[in-house]
């Protein structure tokens, strides 16, 4: 069986999960009020821009949350189960197992992302007369990158464990710590290195750590996409803000620091967690 046959098998039995339709209502249900809440709470003169802004906070949370959820059982639960000594016994690689795996966990992650933003869309087009089409899309395809990235995460922690409480274990740390204490950690290292907390002005090399972070590198790209500021840390320690001239003190931007730059990390969040999981599983005794 090859990889895209495994990546079809693995789609159809996911998308088939109580849990995934679950999941899918609730960012639907998420995106239709985050979208909605400049109206609800009757704000004056409130863009279609700011409502679509107002999304980039509870995405943060809620995408990787679910992505997690869906891919940390994707190898270990077939070990678990028996099923993935039977599929083996097939001539079926173990890189295949794996990369059909990714495919199949992420493309479920993206489907729910795009049902839930075409519905946010919608109502939004009712509400504040129409989106620009451009930037909503580039919008959607940040956060289903945002999905993908946690997504392959998860797989390849699931296919570099033997057992569901330490993908579990692990699944719940790297959340907290990519979603949550992330931009925390980083002003405490600038604090250690240069004696004061983060401002408005900063050295490159703190924007390139911040930005190593799946969620500050998809709020880059967000403010790309958007045009406007947004906030997407929780505890968040200075202005979020895209990277200027006056940020590094005068002088070109690096192309490190670049919205494709940040498109380049979440691909390596993919691809990075998929390979050490690989070589994991690769030499594991099932």
């Amino acid at each position: 069986m090859s990889v895209a046959g495994l990546a079809r098998k693995d789609l159809r039995d996911t998308s088939r999960s109580r849990m995934v339709w679950g999941l899918t209502a609730v960012f639907t249900l998420c995106s239709v009020l985050g979208v909605s809440l400049f109206a609800l709470v009757g704000a004056d003169g409130a863009t279609a821009i700011e409502a679509v802004g107002a999304l980039t906070l509870p995405a943060v949370l809620l995408v990787p949350l679910a992505a997690i959820v869906v891919g940390y059982m994707a190898v270990v639960g077939e070990r678990r189960s028996g099923n993935l000594k039977l599929l083996l016994g097939f001539p079926v690689s173990r890189l295949a197992v794996v990369a059909g795996k990714v495919l199949g966990r992420t493309a479920v992650v993206a489907g729910s992302i795009a049902v839930s933003f075409l519905a946010a869309g919608v109502v939004g087009t009712v509400l504040y007369g129409g989106f620009s089409l451009a930037r909503y899309a580039g919008f959607t395809f940040a956060t289903v990158g945002l999905g993908v990235a946690f997504g392959g995460l998860a797989v390849g922690i699931s296919a570099a464990v033997r057992s569901r409480g330490r993908a579990l274990a692990l699944a719940v740390c790297a959340y907290v710590l990519l979603v949550m204490v992330w931009q925390p950690l980083v002003g405490g290292l600038h604090y250690a290195v240069t004696g004061s907390i983060p401002g408005l002005e900063v050295p490159a090399w703190y924007l390139l750590v911040e930005r190593l972070s799946p969620t500050m590198a998809y709020q880059m790209l967000v403010e790309a996409a958007l045009g406007v500021p947004t906030n997407a840390s929780i505890f968040s320690i200075r202005p979020p803000a895209a990277t200027t001239a006056e940020q590094l003190g005068g002088g070109p931007v690096p192309v490190h620091l670049s919205a494709s730059a940040s498109a380049v990390v979440l691909a390596l969040w993919v691809v990075i967690p998929t390979l050490i999981g690989y070589w994991r599983f690769r030499s594991s005794d099932l």
